[in-house]
């Protein structure tokens, strides 16, 4: 899948657990190779589900830990068990079709990003997309994925041939490697595309500028936006900016559409101060900001109010302290009011030793904005489960009692 990519600034608390969990990154490659573009394009074709033209209208996480009710037992691996991993399930408006009996919408799944190949679209844009799956109501993309948005040079072979246009030259060409003249020709060719690519991208999306006005403490950073599509995003892949040390900022290229605008600051533990523009608490009461292709909207003062920030503190308890180690448990902080970062706290919990108990551990995250939090065990090693606890954190610090359980279940995997 062909889509741009965007400077990512990570939060040190947003990908922790999840990244530590799963070592393994990204990496793209194809099971077919033709000996020209055609042919490849042939053979994606054949092997995909769906094909069609479409915009991304609905962008969805979905995930069985955000989905279940309050005191459910749930897997304690779901940061490393990909049964149990969060998805992102995107809704397309299908502007036209080439495979597959599709109506008017089609629903995508993919990964979040950020290592685990999820794939990105932006609001306004419309792609070619090619799905896999075992039927209609199953389908998945990722980032290695043949198509991306149509007007990028990269996905013209592809378009002309599932259009059942003509090929031109350069589609029919045999690609040839090996040689230091085959392969300054092709890096000549794909450095050409990059450059028309930029070009076309540049002028089909916007960006939002403007200045932060904000009180810092000595031991926080300056701040990141984020820029969130109001049809949804990832909260691990979408596009953010560091705020300058004079409060400016600017956006990468956004695709058309109406966004939120999210600050958030923090020192080495997380967030100490999170708003919406132009300066709630709440994303129900934010104001939008549009954004129109080839155009800039500049001169947007973003003023972040105090913001106080509370305590969660707590106890684990567990049946069952054999294979917990000094790094092999923490708690995180999961935050069910849609921001954009998946993981508003994580503390690692160190259950080797016998003080106080044995058994039972305390931990504790300080600075911690007000919200409503999903409190989660994880732990690195199989059959161990926990009980969803939410946590309302409002107008004072919260201490709470977490539970952890080693059990391998006879039948399902009990996620």
């Amino acid at each position: 899948m062909h889509v741009p990519s965007f400077p990512k600034i990570l939060l040190v608390v947003c990908f922790a657990a999840l990244a530590a969990g799963r070592a393994t990154g990204c990496k793209c490659g194809s099971k077919y190779h033709g000996k020209s573009g055609w042919e490849q394009a042939k053979l994606d074709a054949n092997d995909a589900t769906v094909i069609f033209e479409g915009v991304p209208v609905r962008a969805e996480l979905q995930w069985d830990l955000l989905q279940a009710q309050e005191g459910a037992r749930i897997s304690a691996n779901a940061f490393s068990d990909r049964a149990c991993e969060p998805r992102m399930l995107v809704t397309f408006r299908v502007q036209r079709s080439y495979k597959g009996a599709l109506g008017p919408t089609v629903q995508i799944k993919t990964g979040l990003g950020g290592g685990d190949c999820g794939a990105v679209f932006d609001t306004g844009l419309t792609y070619l997309v090619f799905g896999d799956g075992t039927n209609l109501s199953d389908l998945n993309v990722n980032m290695c994925s043949p198509g991306g948005w149509v007007e990028s040079p990269f996905v013209a072979t592809e378009l002309r041939y599932v259009r059942k246009e003509r090929p031109i030259g350069g589609d029919l060409a045999i690609s040839k490697s090996g040689t230091p003249d085959a392969t300054a020709a092709i890096e000549a060719q794909t450095r050409r595309n990059s450059e028309e690519f930029q070009r076309r991208y540049a002028a089909a999306t916007g960006k939002i500028c403007g200045r932060v006005l904000a009180e810092k403490a000595t031991y926080e950073n300056d701040g990141i936006l984020s820029f969130l599509s109001a049809d949804g995003y990832s909260p691990i892949q979408h596009p953010d900016s560091a705020v300058n040390p004079d409060g400016s900022f600017c956006s990468s290229l956004l695709g058309p559409g109406e966004y939120y605008l999210y600050f958030s600051r923090g020192s080495q533990d997380g967030p100490t101060s999170a708003s919406y523009y132009p300066g709630e608490a709440e994303q129900d009461k934010a104001t939008n900001i549009k954004v129109k292709a080839g155009q800039t909207e500049s001169n947007i003062t973003f003023s972040v109010p105090k913001q106080k920030a509370y305590s969660v503190r707590g106890v684990i308890s567990t049946d069952d302290k054999s294979g917990l180690g000094a790094d092999s448990v923490s708690v995180s902080l999961i935050s069910l009011d849609g921001l954009p970062y998946l993981l508003a706290r994580n503390k690692t919990v160190d259950f080797e030793g016998a003080l106080p108990l044995p058994k039972v551990k305390y931990f504790e995250m300080e600075n911690v904005p007000p919200g409503r939090y999903v409190a989660y065990v994880s732990v690195l090693g199989k059959g161990w489960y926990t009980k969803k606890k939410i946590v309302n954190v409002t107008t004072h610090s919260k201490f709470i009692s977490l539970e952890l359980e080693h059990t391998v279940p006879t039948n399902g995997p009990g996620h």
